[in-house]
């Protein structure tokens, strides 16, 4: 076979390459002892202030934001299309040597970004200053103090997040040969097919997956050279090897010599449990196959998949819960996050990036496999009172001051509010609120198989074919997987 993927090849006991395998000898998930503590008396820890994130994506930048633009047709690396970024002006044009006529759409894009993230650090600094003047005020502290704690609570910023989904696994052209009927109640379970063709645990990029990621990093070295447009700030990275291997291919000299230094983020993978395809390898294999990589700045990465189990699917509402965590965590790291830094790229997965969306306020946009959409989201943490009440809002004020003005757009917001789009989405798909996220005893077991599916002859009924001739079909390009509906 032309391309087996990176790693090693695993023979069967007939001899032949199994497609798709690389090697990790911890592949199966173990459970670790919390009690990490010694046992002795601490001091106690000093009060700390909560937090709480709000997020919005703030439309009219880019043609995907637009409810007509159409996910299925989409191409974010079409002549002209520019990742979707809509030709327009800004405010923060007029801030520029001849109002920017001599720079690309992106570069006066970054520019406005930079202005808006400015704009909101001069509020939040002029609220602090307004406080604190307040506060010299003793006579009226006991009123005017609260009422500026509401400005001094919040902080706004603005983020572009570049959602890049994995190039086509294994996983993606087995689920089509067998069809997702076949393989949800069945061969999603096991680590490869009964002959030995290939296997899928812990998806390996296929062949098709490689070239789309190579594409990908073809466009971004065009988008940088002849767009002026400026690399991502930080990458993250979802641990499982599609994603790892998208993310190396896809940013290969675009940031320098030394390698990608993307951070592994545990709550980044894609919803998991039964699918052998979404169980990841240790963090000692992962280290050992991308040595650039940072494997340790991430708390949750536990060195085996704790994670993942075998009798249980991570429903959409806990993956809601989980994305609200994973932004949450990085909105919270200083380290990770500076206020220098605008622009977040994240290696996923295609319901990851479907609850990411949805946590991040856009309408529902399928990614097809290699595919990356920019999103610009609008952040405000806000400080939570003692009784967990926004104290932002307590007193009818906006949460960034009542008396500063919000940036004004040429086109209108996407959606109001984060708490609406969610709610839409909700009422839309009833499936993604009735499972409790924490309850994992109300998760969804493997489904029964259809009576009448012979699980033997799906795939050659379906194609006429068997697996290994299909995928020397789809590696060659010669055959086309969308060919046969998935069902």
């Amino acid at each position: 076979m032309a391309d087996t993927g990176t790693g090693s090849s695993t023979q069967t006991p007939a001899g032949q390459a199994v497609v798709g395998s690389h090697s990790d000898s911890n592949a199966q998930p173990h459970g670790a002892d919390d009690s990490t503590h010694d046992g002795g008396q601490q001091e106690a820890a000093p009060p700390t202030k909560r937090y709480t994130y709000e997020y919005s994506t703030l439309g009219g930048y880019f043609l995907q934001d637009d409810p007509s633009t159409d996910a299925a047709t989409f191409d974010f690396m079409a002549p002209n299309v520019n990742f979707g970024l809509i030709d327009r002006a800004y405010e923060s044009d007029g801030s520029l040597p001849n109002k920017g006529q001599e720079m690309t759409q992106w570069q006066r894009f970054e520019h406005h970004v930079r202005s808006l993230n400015q704009d909101a650090r001069d509020d939040d600094n002029d609220d602090d200053a307004e406080a604190q003047e307040d506060g010299a005020h003793k006579n009226q502290r006991g009123t005017r103090q609260r009422r500026h704690a509401s400005h001094s609570a919040t902080q706004t910023r603005y983020l572009v997040f570049f959602l890049g989904r994995h190039g086509n696994g294994y996983h993606n052209i087995a689920e089509r040969y067998y069809g997702s009927t076949a393989w949800d109640c069945h061969f999603s379970a096991l680590d490869g097919d009964p002959d030995g063709v290939m296997t899928w645990s812990d998806a390996a990029l296929s062949s098709e997956g490689k070239r789309q990621a190579r594409q990908v990093n073809t466009f971004w070295k065009n988008q940088t050279a002849s767009h002026k447009m400026r690399a991502p700030d930080v990458y993250l990275v979802s641990p499982l090897d599609r994603t790892l291997q998208t993310a190396q291919l896809s940013f290969d000299s675009v940031v320098g010599s030394a390698g990608l230094k993307a951070v592994v983020m545990e709550k980044a993978r894609e919803g998991t449990g039964i699918h052998t395809c979404d169980r990841r390898g240790s963090v000692t294999s992962i280290r050992a196959r991308y040595p650039s990589y940072n494997v340790d700045a991430d708390v949750y990465l536990t060195e085996r998949d704790e994670f993942w189990t075998s009798d249980r699917r991570e429903p959409p509402s806990a993956l809601d819960k989980r994305m609200r965590g994973f932004f949450d965590d990085l909105m919270s790291d200083a380290e990770m996050l500076g206020p220098e830094k605008d622009s977040v790229s994240v290696t996923s997965h295609s319901g990851a990036i479907a609850a990411m969306l949805r946590v991040l306020g856009h309408r529902d946009f399928g990614l097809g496999t290699g595919a990356v959409i920019p999103v610009l989201v609008k952040v405000r943490r806000i400080r939570l009172d003692d009784d967990g009440k926004d104290l932002g809002r307590r007193n009818g004020g906006s949460g960034e001051g009542a008396h500063h003005k919000e940036p004004t757009l040429d086109l209108p917001d996407l959606a109001d509010s984060q708490d609406e789009q969610a709610a839409k989405g909700h009422k839309e798909n009833p499936s993604l609120s009735n499972v409790d996220p924490d309850d994992r005893s109300k998760w969804a077991t493997i489904p029964s198989c259809p009576a009448d599916l012979d699980l033997v002859t799906v795939g050659q009924q379906r194609w006429g074919m068997g697996l290994k001739e299909f995928l020397d079909g789809v590696e060659g390009g010669t055959l086309d997987m969308e060919a046969v509906p998935f069902r």
